[in-house]
């Protein structure tokens, strides 16, 4: 298969390039800077274009990879060199708004709209990989890319696009949410004085705030600001942290034992 990826210098743009190429497809890639879309072609041993439009060219797959605020844009590019032989789809982190630019601006081409729930430097075994189909012929592409996916090892989902945002506040959201405040509390505590002491549970958290704040900054406040239940989220959590500080200055170690023996009966439900 022939799949052209826009964006194809950025993060997830590489990482698919590169992962695609060691299935066995041809992969072209292009993005904003010429020269760095060369540069970063040769490191990974695929094909450099031009343009954008040069990309797609007698492309079967194309795989949108930019940020939410470029991709109008990039379809408004696109479209016209479109056939109705090719398929596309976005792999932006919100789903809503991209499948009706997707639909306004490509007529003749199937697209879909998709969501990889995982970072470039993730092991993909198992890792779950978002479709959002709103119509027949987009069900018949999931299913068919759903297989595709499932033979390289992800886990395949199907919901709609306006259920996937509503979840996401909740699973991406809050969990860059903590990332960040970590990280922020650290730097405050100054806590680089204590890191040759540090604990097994502070090297994992310091992991996990590393690989959040070490993201795409633009992606990310993209996602916090504009997903609508992120602000719901992030004030939950700021409600129970409220909460568990005024347990600990309180020093009401019943209540304290009685919720965590209540929270890990809940987690232990939860264990995937």
């Amino acid at each position: 298969m022939r799949i052209a990826i826009i964006g194809g210098t950025g993060q997830m743009g590489r990482w698919f390039a590169a992962f695609l190429k060691r299935k066995g497809n041809t992969v072209i890639i292009s993005g904003r800077d010429r020269r760095k879309a060369s540069r970063v072609a040769r490191s990974i041993g695929v094909e450099a274009a031009g343009s954008n439009i040069d990309a797609v060219g007698g492309a079967d797959l194309v795989i949108i990879s930019v940020l939410p605020p470029y991709l109008e844009r990039v379809l408004r590019e696109i479209s016209p060199r479109l056939t109705e032989k090719q398929r596309v789809i976005d792999i932006t982190s919100i789903k809503a708004v991209p499948v009706r630019l997707m639909h306004r601006y490509i007529k003749r081409s199937v697209v879909l709209g998709t969501h990889p729930m995982f970072g470039p430097s993730a092991d993909t075994k198992g890792q779950n990989f978002i479709l959002t189909p709103t119509n027949a012929k987009e069900k018949r592409f999931a299913r068919e890319l759903g297989r595709m996916l499932s033979d390289y090892g992800f886990s395949v989902r199907t919901t709609t696009p306006e259920k996937h945002d509503a979840m996401i506040g909740y699973i991406l959201s809050l969990t860059h949410f903590i990332g960040f405040v970590t990280a922020d509390t650290w730097k405050t505590l100054r806590m680089e004085r204590y890191i040759n002491a540090s604990s097994t549970s502070f090297k994992f958290l310091l992991k996990f705030a590393k690989s959040v704040v070490d993201s795409d900054p633009g992606l990310y406040s993209y996602i916090q600001m504009d997903v609508p239940t992120s602000s719901k989220a992030e004030s939950a959590f700021v409600k129970q942290a409220r909460m568990w500080s005024g347990i600990v200055r309180k020093r009401d170690r019943s209540r304290f034992e009685a919720r965590m023996n209540e929270l890990s009966r809940y987690l232990e439900r939860l264990e995937i």
